[in-house]
């Protein structure tokens, strides 16, 4: 798209403008008008500011006028401080947080000279409305250190004028080192720990505190600066450390105001130092519902880790959920990335396992018990007793397998534990799913619950598609072939499932929910007559959760024991 071929008017405008402006100020001259880079008109032109000549150059952009020119010098030098970079685009009054289409280019070089004769005649940067955020500041930073109002006050537990050993966790990842204090004091008699430890295998490195008796206002870009500054203070047996250490050490200087990051690296006589740019990361509030706090003391199993059940496990982890159970026997095959939580380095893998750390990358606090353990396939009786187990002291069990057999063992442990429940199902062709979730003695049990859905099927007097498409996964995959939905499918799918088991553990004695069961459409097919069509399924009323028990179950169990406890008088 070339704006001024479309908008021809305009551009004859736009030049009228600034040679009227030329006329009128003779402080504008040398006006040359050409075609720059990918066919952009530019002017060249030059300001008289003072006794200066000043040769900078208008831009406009692809998508003028809706978007703001740029005026950058000509020759590659910084003007103002009130400019990107060394020698980039001026700061003006008109940016691309106030700009409108009324702007022209000759308002945009007028404000060029306020800004520029501004700061000749002062000395001093002009006043600026420019606000630049911290992500803009840290924007080209190789090296961050992340600190936070709880940092904050662990360095101001540091008695002033010490130097206290100290650990900073770091790790490198999409071309930047991201460090943070992890620790003050030494790992059995430590002044503050983090409590939110970095994820992603971060390394940890020895590091100092340096707590300053007075507030100290000095640039540190090398190391003799650093070395000068610590003796300045008082710190020699410090810097010998530094220099004749034979790996990196963290510098963490703290006068009570400000914070100053460096690594000494290097070897012993060509030691080095690496200045961090300090990150503020606690820069919002809390984000999640106060009744999420509870979830911190709840576990979770999780019985299937592969579309659904990696996204669900995601959710329940960023919702602060503490311990989980994950239970997959599956290998994570390269064709599961179009819709699983899991990445590249996880192909090859066992999905319970990696899914367990791709939880402990965003909830470092959680605790995580993975199974490999094929519920339903021919393994062990130890195995899959044991694994029954771990399931059945969870507080909630979602079955995210859409397969009938580990679904009967599911409804087996909830129901003899009387365990909530859940569990979803994505219907084939991207066409929607089904969400459910069972509290004992207010819902059906399971297997009933599935009956009951199964009956609400047919009542519904529309038969599946032919092709199977719409079908539910656990009628249609019994070869193993997988049906077709993407990524955003079963993501809506997961994410009406997570909402059923955070409402179940974060309220248990309430609900947001009126049905226990919902079909969700996403596309006209079968009985939904639109995308977001949601029907809701009454299960009824709850029947029987406890085990039956029957007649003559008491004598037999006397009888049972005198067996196998031979020897023993009393076998009741």
């Amino acid at each position: 798209m070339i704006w001024w071929a479309e908008q021809s008017g305009r551009a004859q405008a736009e030049r009228a403008a600034v040679s009227e402006l030329a006329e009128q100020n003779p402080l504008l001259m040398n006006v040359q008008w050409r075609l720059g880079a990918d066919f952009q008109i530019a002017a060249d032109f030059d300001l008289k500011v003072g006794e200066r000549i000043i040769p900078l150059t208008l831009t406009y952009p692809e998508f003028f006028p809706d978007t703001t020119p740029s005026i950058v010098p000509r020759d590659g030098v910084r003007l103002s401080g009130h400019q990107y970079g060394e020698a980039g685009e001026l700061c003006l009054q008109y940016r691309p947080d106030n700009w409108t289409p009324e702007i022209t280019g000759a308002m945009m070089i007028e404000s060029a000279y306020r800004l520029l004769s501004v700061e000749q005649e002062t000395g001093e940067p002009a006043m600026s409305e420019h606000r630049i955020l911290p992500a803009q500041q840290a924007r080209n930073a190789v090296f961050r250190f992340l600190y936070s109002e709880n940092v904050w006050a662990g360095l101001l537990k540091v008695d002033e004028g010490n130097v206290v050993d100290a650990e900073i966790q770091e790790h490198y990842f999409s071309g930047v080192f991201a460090a943070q204090l992890a620790r003050i004091g030494s790992a059995d008699d430590y002044v503050w720990l983090e409590p939110n430890r970095r994820g992603y295998g971060a390394s940890s490195l020895e590091s100092k505190v340096v707590r300053l008796p007075e507030v100290a206002s000095v640039e540190l870009r090398t190391l003799n600066d650093l070395t000068a500054f610590l003796e300045h203070y008082g710190f020699e047996s410090l810097i010998d450390e530094l220099l004749q250490a034979s790996g990196s050490i963290g510098v963490i200087i703290f006068d009570g105001a400000s914070i100053r990051v460096s690594m000494v690296i290097g070897d012993v006589g060509s030691r080095k130092l690496i200045n961090y740019e300090q990150v503020f990361s606690e820069i919002d509030g809390v984000r999640l519902d106060p009744e999420y706090a509870r979830l911190k003391a709840v576990s979770v199993a999780v019985v299937g880790c592969g579309s659904i059940g990696s996204k669900v496990a995601m959710h329940l982890a960023r919702s602060g959920v503490g311990r989980f159970v994950l239970v997959d026997g599956d290998v994570l095959a390269s064709g599961n990335l179009v819709r699983n939580e899991l990445d590249w380095r996880a192909v090859g893998m066992h999905k319970a396992q990696t899914l367990k750390a791709r939880l402990q990358e965003v909830n470092t606090d959680c605790e995580v018990l993975s199974r490999t353990t094929v519920l339903g396939g021919q393994e062990s009786g130890g195995a899959t007793s044991a694994t029954m187990g771990y399931i059945a002291n969870c507080d909630l069990v979602i079955d995210a397998t859409a397969d009938p057999t580990v679904f009967n063992l599911c409804a087996s442990i909830a129901r003899r534990a009387k365990k909530k429940m859940c569990w979803a199902e994505v219907f084939g062709g991207g066409s929607g799913g089904i969400v459910v979730r069972l509290r004992p003695g207010i819902d059906p049990t399971p297997l009933a619950a599935r009956e009951r859905i199964e009956a609400w099927y047919t009542e519904q007097g529309v038969a599946w598609p032919e092709n199977n498409a719409s079908k539910p996964y656990s009628e249609v995959d019994s070869i193993g072939t997988p049906l077709i939905a993407d990524d955003a499918d079963v993501s809506v799918i997961a994410a009406h499932l997570s909402r059923f088991a955070i409402d179940l553990l974060a309220r248990p004695e309430s609900t947001i929910f009126p049905f226990s069961a919902y079909v969700i459409g996403m596309a006209e097919r079968w009985i939904f007559t639109a995308p977001f069509d949601v029907r809701p399924i009454d299960l009824g009323p709850s029947n029987d959760w406890d085990t039956e028990v029957q007649e003559g179950d008491s004598e037999t169990l006397e009888k049972l024991l005198a067996d196998l406890l031979p020897g023993k008088s009393d076998a009741s």
